[in-house]
C-alpha cells in the first residue's frame, strides 16, 4: 500500500496548492488495514476531520483514475504524551513575538502607491476612498470594500493603503494577506494549540488588516466566526482594514449572516473597466515609468482595441517596446497593429450568444433547454458552463448575464461558484471545459479573420 500511495501523493501534489498538500497530504501515514483497503493515518482527530471534509474526494478520485478503487479508511493518530507534546520548533519560529517586526503575511508591492494609480471615472470613488482610509478620515467605519473583476485595481489600491501608512508611521503593524493566508494560519494555531497567540495577534497587534479575496471564506463556518471577532476586535480599537473580492458581498454563497453584516456595514466600492481616456492616461504613466517617450497617436490606438483590464494594458505596451527595442524601429502604428495582431486583442469578443450556441452544440441541447427550467443533470452543467464562459469572455455582470440566462442573480452566482469548486473535484469535467476552450479559441479566430479583412483605423 505504501507504493500505491506514493503514487497518489504525486498526483495530488500536482492537483492542490503547495500549502495545502504539505499541510494535510504529506503528513498523513499508512496503516496496516485490512487487504484491499489503503488506511490513513491522520496526525490528530482535527486534522481527520479536515481530510475527510476537504481532501478525501480528490484522494478517491486519484485513486480511480490510477485504476486502484480502493476504499479508503482515516483514522486519527494516538495522542502522545502529554510531556513529548510541544509544538514543533518550525511552527514556534513562524509566530511573530510582541514588538519583532510589523508586517505580517505576504510583502506589500513598493510600487502599488496612490502616486501611480491612475484615477478615472470607474475608479474614482474607490480611489478616494483608499486615500482618505490612509489618510485616517473616518467619515465611515474603517472598513473599505474593494469589488472588482481581475485586473482592475483593486490590489494596488488595497496595498496603497498600507504603504502610505507605513511611509508616515513605518513602525506600524501592517498586516497583508489573503483570505486563504488567513485561514491557513488559523489551522496552524489550531493544530499547533496556539489559537491564543493567533488571537493576539490580529485582535491586538494588527493596526492595519488588508485581506484580499475574502470571497475563499464561503463555506468556513469556524473560520467565518472568528473572523467577525477580529474585524469587531480591530473596529473597536478603530483601527483599519481594507478587504477586497471579485463579488460583493450579497454575491457571496455560504456565507454566515454575521460575517456579511460586517462586510456590508463598511463602504463598498466596486471599480469597473476603465474608460477610454482612463486607458489612455494608463498607458501613458506606464510609458512614462518605462522612460520610454511614445506617440500619443500610438497609445491611443493601443486605448481604443484594448478594453479589458489593466494587465492587458501593459502587457500591450511591454510587447510594443521590446519590438520597437529588438527591431531596432521606432514605436510606430505599424508596430502596435502587428502586437495587437499577435495578442489577439484587435478582434471583436464573442457575445454571449455565440457563446450559448457553442455550449448548446457540445451539449447537444437546444436553447429553448438552455435557458428553460429543466433541472435535468445535463441542462444544469450546460448552464453553468455557458455563465462561466460568458463571464470569461465577455464584459457582462453577474446581473446581465442572469437577464440572459433567464436566471436570478444568486442562481448566477451559485452557478459559477458551483462549476469551480466541481472542475477541482471531478477531472472529467476540467476536461470538458478545456475542450470547449478550445471551441471559443477557434470562434475568436474566425471573428479575428474577418476583422482583418476590414482593416482599423485610428481614433
Amino acid at each position: 500500500m505504501q507504493g500505491i500511495w506514493e503514487l497518489v501523493k504525486a498526483d495530488l501534489k500536482d492537483r492542490l496548492s503547495p500549502s495545502g498538500f504539505s499541510l494535510w497530504i504529506e503528513p498523513l501515514q499508512v496503516g496496516q488495514g485490512t487487504p484491499g483497503e489503503l488506511q490513513l493515518i491522520c496526525p490528530n482527530p482535527f486534522a481527520l476531520r479536515w481530510v475527510m471534509s476537504h481532501y478525501l474526494p480528490h484522494i478517491q478520485e486519484v485513486l480511480r483514475r490510477r485504476g486502484q478503487a480502493l476504499p479508503v479508511k482515516l483514522l486519527a493518530a494516538p495522542p502522545k504524551p502529554r510531556a513529548l507534546a510541544a509544538p514543533p520548533a518550525a511552527e514556534q519560529l513562524r509566530l511573530p513575538l510582541p514588538g519583532q517586526g510589523r508586517k505580517l503575511g505576504r510583502s506589500l508591492n513598493k510600487e502599488f502607491t496612490f502616486g501611480k494609480f491612475v484615477v478615472g471615472g470607474s475608479n474614482r470613488l474607490a480611489y478616494s476612498a483608499a486615500e482618505a482610509l490612509a489618510r485616517k478620515d473616518t467619515f465611515f467605519n474603517g472598513i473599505l470594500f474593494l469589488t472588482a473583476s481581475p485586473g482592475l485595481g483593486k490590489s494596488h489600491l488595497a496595498q496603497a493603503v498600507g504603504n502610505c501608512l507605513l511611509a508616515a508611521a513605518p513602525q506600524a503593524s501592517v498586516y497583508y494577506l489573503t483570505a486563504e493566508d488567513f485561514a491557513n494560519d488559523m489551522v496552524r494555531a489550531l493544530k499547533g494549540d496556539q489559537m491564543n497567540r493567533f488571537k493576539e495577534r490580529y485582535r491586538r497587534e494588527c493596526e492595519v488588516l488588508l485581506i484580499e479575496e475574502v470571497q475563499f471564506f464561503s463555506g468556513k463556518d469556524k473560520i467565518q466566526a472568528e473572523l467577525c471577532y477580529t474585524l469587531d476586535t480591530l473596529l473597536d480599537r478603530r483601527k483599519k482594514l481594507v478587504l477586497t473580492s471579485c463579488y460583493l458581498p450579497g454575491e457571496i454563497s455560504h456565507l454566515s449572516q454575521e460575517l456579511r453584516s460586517r462586510f456590508t456595514g463598511g463602504l463598498i466600492t466596486p471599480i469597473g473597466p476603465p474608460d477610454f481616456p482612463t486607458r489612455v492616461g494608463i498607458l501613458v504613466k506606464k510609458a512614462e515609468d518605462r522612460g520610454r517617450n511614445i506617440p500619443t497617436q500610438v497609445l491611443e490606438y493601443l486605448a481604443e482595441h484594448i478594453t479589458g483590464d489593466v494587465r492587458r494594458l501593459e502587457s500591450a505596451l511591454d510587447c510594443l517596446v521590446a519590438r520597437s527595442t529588438l527591431l531596432g524601429e521606432p514605436v510606430s502604428h505599424r508596430l502596435a497593429q502587428e502586437v495587437l495582431h499577435d495578442l489577439k486583442a484587435v478582434a471583436p469578443r464573442l457575445s454571449v450568444n455565440q457563446i450559448q450556441k457553442i455550449v448548446c452544440d457540445y451539449y447537444q441541447i437546444s436553447l429553448r433547454e438552455l435557458l428553460g427550467k429543466g433541472r435535468q443533470k445535463k441542462l444544469v452543467r450546460a448552464r453553468q458552463v455557458g455563465l462561466y464562459f460568458s463571464r470569461l469572455y465577455t464584459s457582462k455582470t453577474v446581473v446581465e448575464l442572469g437577464r440572459l440566462f433567464q436566471r436570478s442573480h444568486s442562481s448566477v452566482v451559485y452557478a459559477l461558484q458551483t462549476l469551480e469548486r466541481d472542475r477541482q473535484l471531478m477531472p472529467r469535467l476540467e476536461e470538458e471545459v478545456k475542450f470547449l476552450q478550445e471551441k471559443m479559441a477557434q470562434a475568436k479566430v474566425k471573428l479575428e479573420a474577418r476583422s482583418y479583412t476590414s482593416p482599423h483605423t485610428d481614433a
